[in-house]
C-alpha cells in the first residue's frame, strides 16, 4: 500500500479512538456511575454512525455511469468535476480518442468536436 495512503489510513484510525475517549469520558463525567454496558451501547451507536456516514460518502464519491449520446462508448462523470463526462475506457472527453483502435486507427466517421455526454441529461 501507498505509504501516504497507509499514514492517512492511520490518521483516520487515531481520530477515531480520540473520539471514542471523548464520549467515554463525557459520559463517566456526566454519571460516575455509568455501567460498562452503558458505555458499550454508547461506543456501539457512534460506530454505527460513523459506519453509516461512511457508507453514504462512498456511494456519494461514486462516478454517474452512461452510455455516450455521440459515440455509444461508457461514458463516467469526473471525479474532480461531476458535471463533467469522460470516456471510461481512456477517460478522455474526446469520442475519436475513446473509439481509436490500434488495429484500425482513428475512426474517421466521427467529427474531432464530438465530446462525452452521457444519453440521459441528469439534473
Amino acid at each position: 500500500m501507498d505509504e501516504r495512503i497507509s499514514a492517512l489510513m492511520e490518521t483516520m484510525k487515531s481520530l477515531q479512538a480520540d473520539t471514542m475517549v471523548r464520549a467515554v469520558r463525557q459520559a463517566v463525567e456526566a454519571d460516575p456511575g455509568i455501567s460498562g454496558r452503558e458505555v458499550l451501547v454508547l461506543l456501539e451507536g457512534l460506530a454505527s454512525e460513523s459506519q453509516r456516514r461512511a457508507t453514504q460518502a462512498r456511494a456519494d464519491s461514486e462516478p454517474d455511469r452512461d452510455v455516450c449520446a455521440k459515440c455509444g462508448q461508457p461514458v463516467e462523470t469526473d471525479s474532480s468535476d461531476r458535471e463533467r463526462w469522460v470516456h471510461s475506457s481512456d477517460r478522455s472527453r474526446g469520442c475519436r480518442a475513446a473509439t481509436f483502435d490500434p488495429d484500425s486507427g482513428w475512426n474517421d466517421d466521427i467529427p474531432k468536436s464530438w465530446l462525452a455526454v452521457p444519453r440521459r441529461h441528469r439534473s
